[in-house]
């Protein structure tokens, strides 16, 4: 039923532009359509999600949204891709409000970093460095890095004292190598605002890291459990805290999601196209925060 919806949806759109497809140079009409495909699986994304938002009172991976589309042919081309949650994620703009870091989101950055295998030291100077990147002072933090260090090693460029636009960016951090980043991209985004985790879709590093004294290894179980009993609400996730873990602050931990992540490919003819385009599900119906073509 997932898959013929899809097609159906993608269907229609390319029959309602097909006149503006047409109007292509017959070298670039494969990827004008290709694009097309791409085009419609977004727009199919969006109608999943406003229906979950209607219908649903909490988001967990058990839900249609998060069913990955396998390459599916559609009007003599191909198309296929994923939804994934960003709610549960580390947001690295949390890091910083209002120009001023947050103690307790850089505490949590530091457990997060050594979670996915930074030494203690290297945590803490990562951390530093990149709250001197967000904040809107010129006050280096203990361990951090200003613009006068980026000077001093003769970089063309200053610390950017605001939000990231994309974790790409972080190449230009001091000490946030390709391995760091790759490291990071599985449990932390940049979005525009902060939202509650969402507790169903939290990587169990995102989990640890967030709630003191909650070891890796329960957060592991925690994800298992919740696979077949998603949370119902934030309460009856806290309920399932082991003793020990201290409780985070209210609001901090939610069921429902406000940001995510479509990933399509599409291709006709000889032409591929792959998008992502960040959702943000503020209101029922998604909005397009940005979209790439890769």
């Amino acid at each position: 039923m997932l898959t013929l919806a899809l097609m159906a949806e993608i269907a229609a759109l390319v029959v309602a532009d097909y006149g503006a497809a047409m109007e292509l140079l017959v070298g670039r009409q494969d990827q004008g359509q290709s694009r097309w495909l791409a085009r419609g699986a977004v727009d199919w994304a969006r109608n999943v999600l406003a229906e979950d938002a209607r219908t649903s009172t909490s988001d967990h991976p058990g839900e249609i949204w998060a069913t990955r589309i396998a390459p599916t042919p559609v009007d003599d081309g191909e198309v296929g891709g994923e939804i994934i949650d960003y709610s549960g994620y580390f947001n690295l703009n949390g890091l910083v409000e209002n120009g001023v870091a947050v103690a307790e989101q850089v505490e949590s950055y530091r457990r997060l970093l050594q979670l996915i295998g930074a030494p203690p030291q290297d945590a803490a100077s990562l951390a530093a460095a990149l709250v001197d990147w967000l904040d809107a002072n010129n006050e280096r933090e203990s361990n951090g890095a200003e613009s006068d260090w980026y000077a001093a090693q003769g970089k063309q460029y200053r610390v950017a004292n605001g939000p990231l636009a994309d974790i790409d960016e972080l190449g230009l951090v001091r000490g946030y190598s390709e391995d760091v980043i790759n490291r990071l991209r599985s449990v932390a985004v940049v979005l525009p605002e902060s939202t509650p985790i969402n507790a169903n879709t939290a990587p169990p590093e995102v989990l640890s890291a967030l709630i003191r004294n909650l070891s890796i290894d329960d957060a592991r179980v925690m994800a298992v459990r919740r696979r077949a009993n998603p949370f119902a609400d934030a309460a009856g996730f806290l309920a399932q805290l082991p003793r020990g873990a201290t409780p985070p602050p209210a609001g901090r931990f939610s069921v429902t999601s406000r940001y995510f992540l479509v990933g399509g490919r599409a291709k006709y003819g000889m032409a591929v196209t792959r998008m992502q385009v960040l959702l943000d599900r503020r209101s029922v119906w998604p909005e397009i925060v940005w979209q790439k073509i890769l």
